[in-house]
């Protein structure tokens, strides 16, 4: 401990007081010396004694405690630094500088640790360290990492008056090959292809691109399959179109090979989901016989405004046998060769709302409308009575092949309420709609044998009401009532109509969100959940491959009616996949595609502008390959001054002696006592009024 005392005032009168009484006494002072200057001495020495007697002199007395410098030890464990062997030496150089400045005097080493299983941030974890470090007390830093970290352009914020040395744990021989997506489109249209472009490098010592040329073996998967694999060369931008032909996401993968010796192989695949949404929704609505379902449907269609609706009614009665051609009958030329040959295909769905056959169309639409369905279109035919006899759809042979269930009488009348089946309530078009104790009843259903197909809602004596199926890559939906009509206008309570009918459209037309097979991913802090659907009683296996690799089979359990749900806790971070039959899907833990491993060569770049700023050094600390006990090569350790000209050399690294200390006591006394002053005032005006006598006496004589 050191008790340094110095001298302070503090003036019995206020500051501008004393600073105009200083300012009088100047003037008395310099007019007593020009009067005369033995006895105007005298008097500037009992003005100077009056100024400090009114400045109070004090002598304060400070004891203070010296304190230890501070140097902090940035310990990067992040992911990447779990690669080559990196954690070891990262320990092995932490041991051996805490050690190294535990022999300097006066030093206090702190450790703190920057982790990052998705991004390192170095500078962040030292901010946080700076906020319980004294600046006075801070004598530098040490950063000991792969140098990659996200935020090192935050560096220059810290404005650090001491060293920041980084100490490198990468070796010169670090090789790694890196897929990159250059265009990625995160969107797309249905029916149209999306241009992905990407690159290969192969990245050598500091991240510099190798160019050693050739190509790799580059691997496209849609989906989860393997679609084909072919070289590219490495370090060029290579593209291909992405086919989106259905909506909802479509997973693009590429893969490519490995590189002999590099570092990982996790940042060898590049993962691209594209979601495809359709422009606009075409819908072609063909109704027979009117009637009151007719404007429920068009109020549906058109209320969407993604929705294109093209509405056409046949009303020529089939037993008009006038011989008038239809041309001269209809308001509007019916364009059934151009709907329904060389348009069709661009329809999404196709709806018979109670349609009878008038002739209109032939038996070659009908195979056109059956060869749609089976290419992957959609027709959903809402019938009533019309559905049986010789004039109905089912009657069209080119037709009926791919309906679900055929007529096997005229209507059944009669109040019913539709009921949901066990199927229905494990389909998502039916599952939980709302109300369903409530439901209004309906009027009328038409009797069939089902062939095919699931029904999801039943009538009296669990008749089939709502049937929908699958035809090669198309879809059908049959609905065996024209009485939706009465939930629309609220008949006996209504019903969800809206709702129904909006399930059962995107259905058809294979919106992602209602396939009643589907396997779905997703991450929520660190647990996957993943969810099946299915219309089985048990789900099927889900296989998960976690981003290392690593496979998993996981046992689903039934939270509710076909749907099976299954969690993993703490999973590794990363992207995830999941398999179960054909299906596929993709989810990820944290970020999908982490920085941390996007690059993972070793570098200074990063740390590069702080340690300049700062005047610290840069040092690689293991230039070779790991032996069984894996050393730091770490620099010396010098003590230096504030002033120094060079704060790091080769070979060397400096902290800064701040001769930091801690105010323990102050204590203050006058530095003389006031009778003291007053003595020395007496005594010179005395002797100046002595001198002035004898001066006086010395003229008389």
């Amino acid at each position: 401990m050191n008790i340094p005392v110095t001298i302070i005032f503090e003036p019995l009168i206020p500051e501008w007081s004393f600073a105009l009484a200083m300012l009088l006494g100047a003037v008395v002072v310099a007019i007593s010396i020009i009067r005369y200057w033995r006895s105007g001495l005298l008097r500037a020495l009992a003005v100077a004694a009056l100024i400090a007697l009114v400045g109070n002199p004090q002598l304060r007395e400070t004891e203070r405690t010296p304190l230890d410098d501070i140097a902090i030890i940035v310990v990067d464990e992040s992911a990447s630094q779990q690669l080559d062997g990196r954690n070891a030496v990262t320990e092995a150089a932490m041991n051996g500088l805490e050690e190294r400045l535990g022999n300097l005097e006066n030093i206090e080493t702190r450790i703190v640790a920057a982790e990052g299983d998705e991004e390192t941030r170095l500078i962040e974890t030292l901010r946080t360290a700076l906020s319980d470090a004294p600046r006075a007390r801070l004598s530098g830093v040490f950063i000991i990492s792969d140098g990659q970290t996200t935020d090192g352009n935050l560096g220059d914020d810290l404005a650090l008056a001491a060293p920041v040395h980084f100490l490198s744990t990468g070796s010169d021989a670090e090789t790694d090959r890196k897929i990159t997506l250059v265009n990625a489109p995160r969107y797309g249209l249905v029916r149209d292809k999306a241009r992905i472009s990407f690159r290969v490098d192969d990245l050598g010592s500091g991240g510099a691109v190798l160019e050693e040329g050739g190509a790799a073996l580059v691997t496209l998967r849609i989906d989860g399959k393997d679609m084909f694999s072919q070289p590219v060369p490495i370090g060029v931008e290579a593209s291909f179109d992405a086919p989106l032909d259905r909506p909802g996401r479509t997973v693009i993968e590429l893969e490519v090979e490995e590189r002999r010796g590099e570092l990982t192989t996790r940042n060898n695949i590049a993962v691209l989901p594209i979601t495809a949404i359709r422009d606009r929704l075409r819908v072609l609505l063909i109704s027979g016989e009117p009637h009151p379902g007719e404007r429920v449907w068009r109020n549906l269609l058109k209320s969407d405004a993604a929705v294109d609706l093209v509405h056409f009614t046949i009303l020529r009665p089939i037993e008009k046998n006038d011989g008038t051609p239809i041309s001269e009958l209809a308001l509007i030329p019916f364009p059934q060769d151009e709907l329904f040959i060389d348009k069709l295909s661009e329809f999404d769905l196709l709806i018979f709302d109670r349609y009878t056959y008038r002739g209109v169309l032939s038996s070659y639409h009908f195979d056109n409308i059956a060869r749609y369905v089976d290419e992957g279109g959609a027709v959903l035919i809402a019938s009533g009575p019309e559905y049986n006899g010789v004039l109905s759809l089912a009657s069209r042979r080119n037709l009926s092949f791919i309906l679900p269930a055929l007529p096997v009488g005229a209507a059944v009348e009669g109040a019913f309420r539709p009921a949901v089946t066990d199927k229905g309530a494990r389909h998502p078009v039916s599952a939980d709609l709302p109300e369903a104790d409530y439901w209004g009843r309906w009027l009328r259903i038409m009797p069939v044998t089902q062939l095919r197909g699931q029904t999801l809602m039943a009538g009296p004596q669990a008749s089939p009401l709502l049937i929908l199926d699958r035809i090669g890559d198309g879809r059908v939906g049959l609905f065996l009532s024209d009485h939706f009509w009465l939930w629309a206008r609220g008949f006996d309570g209504g019903g969800p109509h809206a709702e129904l009918l909006r399930r059962i459209a995107h259905w058809l037309m294979k919106e992602p969100e209602l396939e009643e097979e589907a396997l779905m991913l997703h991450g929520d802090g660190g647990t996957l959940f993943i969810k099946r659907r299915t219309m089985s009683e048990e789900a099927p296996q889900v296989v998960v491959t976690a981003p290392s690799g690593e496979e998993r089979e996981l046992l689903l359990t039934q939270s509710s009616p076909g749907l099976f749900e299954g969690r993993i806790d703490n999973a590794e971070r990363g992207l995830h996949r999941a398999a179960s039959g054909d299906l596929f899907a993709i989810g990820a833990v944290g970020l999908a595609a982490a920085p941390e491993f996007q690059n993972v060569i070793s570098t200074a770049e990063h740390l590069a502008p702080l340690t300049q700023a700062t005047g610290g050094g840069v040092f690689n600390i293991r230039t070779r390959g790991l032996t069984a006990r894996p050393e730091a090569n770490l620099p010396a350790i010098r003590s230096i001054r504030e002033n120094a000209g060079s704060r790091a050399g080769p070979g060397w690294a400096g902290v800064l002696d701040r001769n930091a200390s801690r105010i323990d006591a102050v204590r203050d006394r006058p530095a003389f006592p006031p009778y003291a002053w007053l003595i020395l005032i007496g005594a010179a005006l005395l002797g100046a009024w002595l001198v002035e006598g004898a001066r006086a006496r010395k003229r008389t004589d």
